[in-house]
This record gives structure tokens, sequence and C-alpha cells, in this order.
């Protein structure tokens, strides 16, 4: 038995139900009541798992008693019992008819939407880079379905494919002109899509370059952003300041560069040595200092 269950509301109901023996000795043996039980326990059991042992819960639902449950669960041969797991469940062939047919088809109609799904993203790249519709041959769809089932993301490189294909030359046909009815045709779309024609090109969406756009911007920014030191090298106001900032960042695993008898430092510190007449022999003493 399916752990699935049909998930519109709704089941197939046949006209003839009584034309079956076991429902007809049912609704000789127990009336219209056993007969409206044994229709509202199948509704329940499309939608749920229904136990050996849960029978009270049903007669609770149902406002009824649960011997009569029991009675039309096991006295007609309309359910059976199987084991699933840890524990006995109620099984109706009728039911699982119902649920094997409604899986099936959802089955169809999600391939559907997926073909559907397919020939629009194929179509709509297809026009961006060929400015036509492509008239495709019912073998032909056939053909790109079944490369749907083989490449899972095949929805996804279909852009790369088509820009790629409008791109594709041959120096030993000058006449070979690009188009879906080539592509489609005996094995063409796996030979570029496995890189016999060379790699796949890719053209930048007009999302892609927006966001690449906004990235470099805030890269940018990001650059041009003052940093901590810089901040703090703009708020001194003396000499002094200035000089324990750079002995400061000279410190440690920093050490001061001289070349020529001039200190190599940085150009923020380049500007403050310069705004408060800062020599690099003070540079430098101070530095010491600062080692000590």
């Amino acid at each position: 038995m399916k752990e699935n269950k049909i998930k519109k509301p709704y089941f197939s109901h046949d006209y003839t139900p009584l034309e079956d023996k076991n429902l007809l000795k049912l609704f000789i043996a127990k009336g219209v009541e056993g007969y409206g039980l044994y229709w509202l326990i199948v509704e329940f059991m499309h939608q749920n798992t229904f136990a050996v042992g849960e029978e009270n819960l049903l007669a609770f639902k149902f406002r009824t008693d649960t011997e009569k449950i029991k009675s039309v669960m096991n006295d007609f041969q309309l359910f059976r019992i199987e084991e699933l797991e840890d524990k006995k469940i109620y099984i109706s062939d009728r039911i699982q008819r119902n649920l094997d047919y409604a899986e099936e088809k959802n089955k169809d109609k999600k391939q559907a939407a997926n073909v559907r799904w397919l020939l629009a993203a194929f179509n709509k790249a297809y026009v961006e880079f060929f400015d036509e519709k492509p008239v495709l041959m019912p073998e032909e769809v056939e053909a790109l379905k079944k490369y749907n089932e083989k490449i899972p993301d095949l929805k996804e490189k279909l852009r790369d494919i088509l820009f790629t294909l409008k791109n594709l030359k041959f120096d030993t046909d000058i006449n070979f002109k690009p188009c879906a009815n080539w592509l489609l045709a005996e094995n063409n779309l796996a030979r570029l899509l496995n890189g016999e024609f060379g790699p796949l090109k890719h053209k930048k969406t007009e999302k892609e370059i927006r966001d690449e756009k906004r990235k470099n911007e805030e890269l940018r920014a990001e650059n041009e952003k003052p940093s901590e030191l810089e901040i703090l090298a703009d708020s001194i106001t003396g000499k002094r300041e200035a000089l324990e900032l750079i002995a400061g960042y000279y410190k440690g695993e920093r050490k001061l560069n001289i070349v020529n008898g001039r200190v190599v430092v940085l150009p923020i510190f380049r500007i403050l040595m310069k705004k408060f007449d800062i020599t690099s022999k003070e540079v430098k003493d101070k530095c010491e200092q600062s080692e000590k």
C-alpha cells in the first residue's frame, strides 16, 4: 500500500458499486447505515493510512460503534490486511487503483507542464539570438524532450547553447546556417554541449549586467571610503600627536624604513610630516624611543 494519497478532494466513484457481490452482502446485512459507513471509510482511506487497532478512532469520527467499523472492515472481504513496517494496515484494491490512477495522471500533467516550460524557454532564447521563432517538427520536439530527460540542467543551459549555436561556423562548410533544426538533428545538441565545437559561449543577460554594475559600484565605493588610519590622521591637530601616531604605527612587527637618511612612510604620514614640519630625524628618534 503506497503512503502517498490523492491530493485532490475527489476520487473515481463508479455508478454501479452494488454489482460488487461483497458490497451487496454488506448492504443486505447492514443496510443503508453499513453502506454509508463503507463509503465514509473509503473516503478516509484515500487520504490516510488506516491501521488495525484504530477502529475506535473512526468510530468516534463517524459517531458510530467500534464493532460496526470492525465488521465493515473484516466481515465482507472488502478489505484485506497487510504488514507495513511495524504495524498492520487495512488495504482496499479499489482505493489502490484510484491512487495509482491519480498518481499516473498527476505525473502526466507534470510532464506536460515541463514540456511547455521547456519549449517556452527554448523559443524565448531562440528569438533573442535569431530574431525569429523556431519552427520545430514533431520529431524535433521529441528530440528536445529526450535531451531534457537525459540532461538535468538543460533548461538552465539553453540560452548558452543557442548563443553558441548562433556563432557557430565551419571552415569546411561556408554555407552552413545555424538553426534549431540542425541543432535537434542527429546528435548535434549533445555534441555542442560536450564541447565538440568549442566551449559554450555566454552572453550576459540584462540582469547579470545590472548585478555586475552594482557590485562594481559597491566595490568602488568601498575602496574610496577612508580607512580608520586615514580618519585618525585627519583628526590630528598638532605635531606631537602626529609623531605619536607615526611611531605607534611602526612599532613592533612594522619597522621604519630609512633610505639615504630619509624615512619611508605611508603617504598619509608624509602628509602629516609636511603639515606639521616634521623631519625624518624627528620621526626616527620618536620611533626609537617607542621601541625602548
